[in-house]
């Protein structure tokens, strides 16, 4: 599924900015960006039931001491 975000997204970029050099360059940049930050917020959707479990558990921890 990235794969298909990086691909959509450099086209898109590509697009409008024009098939040269810079064009290119400024395409893999931001579709590297824009995939980063989807990775990084998958990677934060798929352990916060673990983050919920320990914050509740400090949580009961600290009430109870």
């Amino acid at each position: 599924m990235m794969e298909v975000l990086f691909l959509l997204i450099f086209v898109g970029v590509l697009f409008f900015t024009g098939l040269t050099v810079l064009g290119v360059v400024l395409s893999i940049g931001l579709s590297f960006l824009f995939v980063l930050a989807f990775g990084m917020l998958a990677v934060f959707l798929k352990m916060l039931p673990w983050l919920l479990i320990i914050m509740i558990g400090i949580w009961l921890f600290k009430k109870n001491t």
